[in-house]
């Protein structure tokens, strides 16, 4: 039908009212309206800082500084991880992947892996904070886990998972990964056609840490954000309908009907069997036992139905067990890094391969999985290692 997520997931939430029976009234009730206001804020924030060009001044000063090509994809992995913790993963991806691309292309080298360490890197280190993510956004407004306790406790968890992806690619591709560059002309400047916009990268990132410094000290996620947006686009001192034609208000429609789509399947009945099995399984172990059934949910519904539903079926489950907030801080861990396991397995890989794929460079699904497997596996034990020593400290 030619229905991409959004499409589909309206399409779903529409008949789930007048297909399923669904009332109306709950259907508006199921759209949690703090999360669609918090990621508002977030993508206002964000695109101004790339109408700014703060991600092309970003991946021009790594490529430029990185000196080798192993130096390179280590780089990426770590830079883009940084990015995605505060930016989002999804955007990250989106802008960086072309400024990659065309420095791959000067330097004369295999963009694979460089393309891999730009999708996993992302996915790795957006789990360090609520704001990394879509998934942890769902869990930053329900846990109500402070910001800065919860970026503590993923800290060991998103260091090691970027040392794990970085550790890997160059094991698998270092055929792949010559000890200097081949002799290559000057980067090609689409990493830079238009010079960036200082005093807004300044004023951009001003207000991003206030609005950081704000939830540090226990403000609304939601309010903060929204306030730190609206503010964003009376300070820029420019027309704002760039920056409005640019905010992803598909991901916002995504999410809007995916409320109402999970909402039916939770009215209709047929979550009742599994959100019992999921309480029992995590009830009835301690805290190895519980951090493994969690995982091992996530690891297969993240990459079967997408990660953030996956995460919405936990909604109603993880406030009633014993221990809520190392529930959802495994949650956030699991779901997040079990985006790398497969091309599919968030949509940070889908937008790096689907960019790559119009300049001509194909992600295969196996090639993908012969590095996404290895990661995954070791990087998710990792975090089950951490969250549980921590858990019992």
């Amino acid at each position: 039908m030619s229905l991409n997520r959004p499409a589909a997931t309206l399409l779903g939430a529409v008949a789930m009212v007048t297909l399923g029976g669904l009332p109306l009234a709950d259907a508006y009730r199921a759209i949690d309206l703090n999360v669609i206001v918090f990621l508002l804020g977030l993508l206002l924030m964000v695109e101004h800082l790339e109408v700014a060009g703060f991600f092309a001044l970003t991946g021009r000063w790594l490529v430029r500084r990185a000196r080798t090509p192993r130096r390179l994809l280590v780089a990426v992995v770590v830079v883009s991880g940084l990015l995605s913790a505060f930016f989002v993963n999804d955007t990250v991806c989106l802008v960086l992947t072309p400024i990659l691309l065309s420095a791959i292309a000067s330097l004369r080298v295999r963009p694979l892996p460089y393309l891999l360490a730009l999708a996993m890197g992302s996915n790795a280190g957006s789990g360090l904070t609520f704001t990394g993510n879509p998934q942890n956004m769902l869990i930053g407004v329900w846990s109500r886990i402070g910001f800065a306790r919860f970026s503590l406790h993923m800290l060991p968890v998103a260091v090691g998972a970027l040392a794990v992806t970085a550790a890997a690619l160059l094991l698998i591709y270092r055929r792949d990964l010559p000890d200097q560059f081949p002799p290559h002309d000057e980067l090609l400047e689409p990493l830079g056609n238009h010079p960036p916009d200082r005093p807004l990268i300044i004023k951009s990132l001003l207000l991003f840490g206030a609005m950081v410094v704000a939830w540090l000290a226990g403000a609304s996620l939601p309010l903060a954000a929204i306030a730190a947006g609206a503010l964003m686009l009376a300070l820029a001192q420019r027309d704002p309908a760039p920056v409005l034609a640019r905010i992803q208000w598909s991901l916002l429609l995504f999410f809007a009907a995916l409320f109402v789509v999970m909402r039916g399947l939770d009215w209709s009945g047929y979550l009742a069997p599994l959100e019992e099995a999921a309480a029992s399984a995590v009830v009835h172990g301690g805290p190895v036992a519980a951090a493994g059934a969690i995982s091992g949910a996530m690891l297969i519904l993240s990459n079967l139905i997408s990660n953030v539903p996956a995460v919405l079926l936990w909604q109603g489950i993880v406030p009633a067990l014993p221990h809520p907030e190392f529930a959802w801080e495994v949650l956030a861990m699991s779901a997040t890094l079990a985006g790398n396991l497969l091309l599919i397995g968030s949509m940070a890989n889908l937008i790096v391969a689907e960019r790559a794929e119009a300049e001509g460079v194909t992600i295969g699904f196996g090639e993908y999985a012969r590095a996404g497997v290895p990661v995954t596996v070791v990087s998710i034990a990792w975090g089950v290692v951490v969250l549980v020593v921590g858990a019992a400290g």
